[in-house]
């Protein structure tokens, strides 16, 4: 998946001599991977105790948001430094963008159709709990992602004009594309999972056939770090095995904590969903809006 910046406004607009004069010195591809390397090393670092830090849970979730926005503004930063800004992409690195970011929004509807229905089994127990109900059930992991499977959308129908002369700003800018992409993917692949309970593994599988794979050496080893924490047929984020933990030991003081931090994840989770999701949605709307003034399309 991925999406661009913020807003994607600064590429839209051609940098001006000034930017120019003060970009970035080096390779902007190196400056770019470097720049998301430098981010995984300082927030996924392995701690001294040498148990990792849980990726289903709402710190998990709070990185994979934040790793998406480093991303972008990386990917806009690189854009800037090559001067290629998307009023002069190519068809090809144009039709790239737009399906990544459709897929996107289709795992983000997911995410909120999944935060939904955990925040419903939530209020359940909460109302249990205030009207000192005898018996208490557990949350169960959601298997409503079993039919989850987002195919890649066919191609535009909008006729792109090729831009000959900038092959060797294309190449890098469709290589940092191509990261982006499996970087986001990755990331709400970890968000979506962790809602999906036993059909997590089966989840972030469909979700990396998508992204072709996250064999980049900047993110094999998350990867493979995510890959054993789903290992096993009980798959639960930290917060929901809490909940059902003081179920379990009938600790009510104990089971409102939990309950309350269950909220402050759901909450997190759907403002940060939502939030992405209209920032993809917008600079998809402008990049077509561009397009069909550039084509003549009504």
């Amino acid at each position: 998946m991925v999406l661009l910046v913020q807003k994607l406004a600064r590429p839209f607009k051609f940098p001006s001599r000034l930017e120019n004069r003060h970009r970035s010195s080096g390779d902007p591809l190196c400056n770019f991977r470097s720049k998301i390397s430098g981010f995984i090393n300082q927030t996924w670092s392995k701690p001294e105790s040498g148990r990792p830090e849980k990726f289903l849970s709402r710190t998990g979730f709070d990185k994979c948001f934040e790793l998406i926005q480093t991303t972008n503004r990386a990917f806009a930063k690189l854009v800037v430094e090559i001067d290629l800004p998307v009023s002069r992409w190519s068809g090809k690195l144009t039709e790239r963008y737009l399906s990544h970011t459709l897929i996107s929004l289709d795992i983000l509807n997911a995410v909120s159709s999944s935060v939904s229905h955990l925040n419903q089994a939530k209020i359940s127990v909460s109302h249990a709990v205030s009207s000192s109900a005898n018996h208490l059930k557990k949350i169960a992991g959601e298997n409503q992602c079993k039919n989850f499977k987002p195919e890649s959308p066919s191609s535009s129908s909008i006729r792109f004009q090729e831009r000959p002369g900038f092959e060797n700003e294309e190449s890098a800018v469709f290589q940092a594309l191509v990261l982006s992409e499996k970087i986001g993917f990755m990331a709400l692949g970890f968000v979506l999972s962790g809602f999906c309970g036993g059909d997590a593994k089966k989840t972030y599988v469909e979700i990396r056939k998508l992204a072709g794979g996250f064999d980049d050496s900047l993110i094999k080893d998350l990867d493979f770090r995510f890959c054993q924490e789903i290992q096993g047929n009980t798959i639960v984020m930290e917060e929901v095995r809490q909940v059902n933990r003081a179920i379990e030991e009938i600790s009510v003081e104990e089971l409102k904590i939990r309950l309350n931090e269950l909220e402050n994840l759901i909450e997190s989770v759907e403002k940060q969903a939502n939030h992405l999701f209209s920032e993809i949605l917008a600079a998809r709307n402008k990049l077509l809006d561009n397009l069909r003034l550039s084509t003549g399309h009504n």
